[in-house]
């Protein structure tokens, strides 16, 4: 049994991430950044572009919690990219929205592309789109 088609275009409630020095400087040490992060032309603190990945695909989550979905484990993850309309700041206050973009059956495949956008939480300006897609098998 496949996953429910009629979900495209499906938006799950917003989320809000808090763009934190620490945060940053975690992550490139885990990474392997030399610095925790590059500064910016006006002397802000800017996240290295990979960091989006900590606030965007553990949200798959919410595919998970959707009973009319029918998603499940047997899955890969198939591709994930990101289109910033600024770079990432420490201190930004960003609130996400996922939404399913698509959502295509391929024999015992389902191919399930699932959108973040990311804005700005004071303004609503576009920080960070996430494009990401899971391939599930279907057992059936």
């Amino acid at each position: 049994m496949g996953l429910n088609s009629d979900r495209i275009g499906h938006a799950y409630p917003a989320y809000r991430y808090e763009v934190s020095r620490e945060k940053v400087r975690e992550y490139a040490a885990a990474t392997g950044v030399d610095g925790p992060a590059r500064t910016a032309e006006r002397g802000e603190v800017v996240a290295p572009p990979t960091f989006a990945a900590c606030f965007t695909i553990g949200r798959f989550d919410a595919l998970f919690s959707d009973p009319e979905l029918g998603a499940h484990w047997n899955l890969v993850h198939g591709s994930q990219e990101y289109v910033f309309h600024r770079p990432v700041r420490v201190g930004d206050a960003l609130a996400c929205t996922p939404r399913i973009t698509d959502l295509r059956a391929r024999s015992r495949l389902d191919v399930l592309t699932l959108e973040i956008d990311c804005v700005d939480a004071d303004d609503g300006a576009p920080v960070v789109t996430s494009r990401g897609t899971l391939i599930f098998f279907n057992k059936e």
